[in-house]
C-alpha cells in the first residue's frame, strides 16, 4: 500500500470513528441527524475496509473520495445554514468537526492523486 492509499484509508477510518462516536449524542438531539451520523460511520468504515483489503480494486478508492467529499461539504453547509429535516438548526464551528474535516480533506486530496495516477491502469 502506498502513502496515498494509506492516507485515504486513515482518513476514512477517522471519519468512521468520529461519526460513530458522535452518533449517540446526535441521535438524542435530533433523530435524523443522528441517523446520518450512523450512516456516515457505516459507509466510511465499509469503504475504508474495502480500500484496505482490495487496494487494487477499481471502485473503493474513488467511492471513498466521493463520500469524504460529501462529508466535508455537509459539514460546511451545516455551518452556513440549517438543513431541515436533516438538521433543523445551523451549527457552530467546533474543534472536533474542524479536525475531522481537515483529516477528511487530506484523504480527498490523497485519494484524488491516487485515482488520477492510476487512471487507465485499473
Amino acid at each position: 500500500m502506498d502513502t496515498r492509499s494509506g492516507l485515504l484509508l486513515a482518513s476514512g477510518s477517522v471519519a468512521a470513528g468520529v461519526h460513530a462516536g458522535l452518533a449517540p449524542e446526535h441521535l438524542h438531539e435530533w433523530a435524523p441527524l443522528g441517523a446520518s451520523f450512523v450512516a456516515a460511520a457505516v459507509v466510511a468504515g465499509g469503504l475504508a475496509t474495502a480500500v484496505a483489503v482490495g487496494p487494487d480494486r477499481p471502485w473503493p478508492a474513488p467511492t471513498l473520495v466521493l463520500v469524504l467529499t460529501g462529508l466535508v461539504g455537509a459539514y460546511v453547509l451545516t455551518r452556513i445554514m440549517a438543513l431541515p429535516p436533516l438538521d433543523p438548526d445551523r451549527e457552530s464551528l467546533d474543534t472536533i468537526g474542524l479536525v475531522t474535516v481537515a483529516a477528511e480533506f487530506a484523504g480527498v486530496a490523497a485519494g484524488l492523486r491516487l485515482v488520477l495516477s492510476q487512471g487507465g491502469t485499473r
